[in-house]
């Protein structure tokens, strides 16, 4: 993290505030993500809680505990939403950053008794605000990765990724295991939240290869329609895409218990890549 940057973070979080890196990298017209991210999502999903974000902050701190001791700072939470991953990440002299890109979602994570340090950054995961080679590990929890129109601009965050790194560092993904959930994908739902109605349609588009979501919250003149769109990626064409990067895929499990990958079971699929410590392209 330049000096500027980390002086101007760190005079915010005194102020129980966050650094608000300019956000210039956005092309896309009214993108879902934009507005989807707030009351309603954090509504919507109240089972996202400390105790699971604990469990699979531990995974993440013992496995990466050696690349992350190669940074000035030792963990990014990129996509940290309410800060519930970064602050169990949190203990390590160095300390966590979270970056988020939802204003909402920051001023949950600054309400919490805790905040990780140095803090938080709201930015653009396309433009990174830090120095290369400034962390030892980075952090992407529960499918934060896919949301952009443009593929290339997936690319784009491994490559920002891949810079901030330290030599040596770890880069951990969490993402859904596409062939489990296209394959038993629900196509409607509903159920009520805080006494409102609410319907979830969903369907994969096998031309975008996207798995989208309709979210009608309400009704009448309070009714209010959300979107989710994320690429599915499987494992070998996630895996192309971190060596583009310069990064090198070294394992990847199917849960946070250290389960390995398995195709027709696994809930999730996260990969643990590597930065490779003397400039070498991996293959």
């Amino acid at each position: 993290m330049g000096r500027g940057l980390r002086e101007n973070h760190l005079r915010g979080a005194r102020n129980r505030c966050f650094y608000d890196a300019r956000v210039t990298r956005n092309a896309e017209r009214d993108p879902w993500y934009a507005s989807w991210f707030g009351e309603e999502y954090l509504a919507l999903y109240p089972e996202r809680d400390d105790r699971e974000a604990v469990l699979q902050a531990i995974f993440a701190r013992e496995l990466l505990a050696p690349n992350a001791a190669r940074g000035r700072v030792k963990f990014l939470d990129l996509a940290c939403g309410t800060g519930r991953h970064a602050v169990a990440l949190d203990g390590y002299e160095g300390g966590v950053v979270g970056l988020d890109l939802s204003a909402t979602l920051l001023f949950e994570a600054l309400r919490r008794p805790r905040r990780p340090r140095p803090g938080y950054v709201r930015a653009d995961m396309r433009q990174l605000p830090f120095q290369g080679a400034t962390f030892g590990a980075v952090v992407n929890f529960f499918t934060s990765f896919g949301y952009f129109d443009d593929p290339e601009d997936d690319v784009l965050v491994l490559r920002e990724v891949a810079r901030i790194l330290a030599p040596g560092g770890a880069f951990l993904s969490d993402v859904f295991n596409t062939e489990r959930v296209v394959g038993s994908l629900a196509s409607r739902e509903e159920k009520t939240v805080a006494g409102e109605k609410v319907c979830i349609s969903r369907r994969y588009d096998p031309v975008t290869r996207n798995v989208e979501k309709e979210i009608e919250m309400g009704s009448g003149a309070g009714r209010r329609v959300f979107r989710e769109r994320v690429r599915a990626y499987r494992e070998e064409e996630l895996r192309a895409l971190h060596r583009a990067a310069g990064l090198s895929v070294v394992a990847q499990y199917g849960e946070f218990d250290g389960s390995p990958f398995d195709p027709r079971r696994s809930p999730r699929l996260i990969l643990f890549a590597e930065k490779p410590l003397h400039g070498r392209r991996p293959r």
